[in-house]
């Protein structure tokens, strides 16, 4: 039931979602994964009514430290490592919850002149930091959905929240080809796109 990567890449490229899911041994969940200069108010309200997941942003180091984003603990306790950072919304935006509104930080975050003073601190929008090498260094939805940015062309930035069921607990692998199907969305893993990666590099590393 899972999709190429070539073919979430298109999605993506289109503006759409994809799924992505997590190795059955990890946190074994999936995500919507979408690219963050593609953010629009109706992807963040499908996101938080079709997820109802926490709605983050991904980003590299070099734009945490442009932001001044610092991490929201310098003692992290999270098994799995992930780098969140304080939360922030523009400064453009009112309680910054509003679909409309987190739609807005995230593409301001975005922008070649914005800096950390454009942001209010604490807010509603989440950054995570992804770990340098990307996937192939820690197989995580913030690393994905780096990865799929930047195989896409875009900026390398993602917007990420997980899929949770009616009943409240965390959607897995048959639920989501359910949802797949149901929305139209590519479904993809982190262990394929790890193969996708690394047979691409090592092509471009043998030419």
């Amino acid at each position: 039931m899972l999709h190429t990567i070539e073919e979430a890449i298109a999605d993506l490229k289109a503006g759409k979602a994809v799924i992505v899911v997590d190795d059955e041994n990890r946190e074994n969940e999936g995500d919507f994964v979408a690219l963050s200069e593609k953010a629009t108010p109706d992807m963040i309200n499908f996101m938080i009514t079709h997820g109802k997941g926490l709605v983050c942003t991904t980003i590299e180091k070099d734009l945490a430290e442009k932001l001044d984003l610092d991490l929201m603990t310098s003692n992290s306790s999270d098994p799995f490592g992930t780098a969140f950072t304080v939360s922030i919304d523009h400064r453009s935006t009112t309680t910054g919850i509003s679909a409309a509104e987190r739609a807005r930080t995230i593409q301001a975050m975005l922008e070649p002149s914005v800096t950390g003073a454009d942001f209010k601190k604490p807010g509603h929008m989440f950054p995570l930091i992804a770990k340098d090498g990307g996937v192939l260094t820690r197989p995580g939805h913030t690393e994905a959905s780096v990865d799929l940015a930047r195989l896409s062309g875009a900026f390398p930035s993602g917007v990420i929240c997980e899929i949770i069921k009616e009943d409240g607990t965390m959607a897995r692998l048959p639920d989501l080809e359910v949802m797949a199907e149901d929305y139209d969305l590519k479904l993809i893993s982190i262990e394929e796109l790890i193969r996708y990666r690394s047979k691409l590099e090592s092509q471009v590393a043998y030419k």
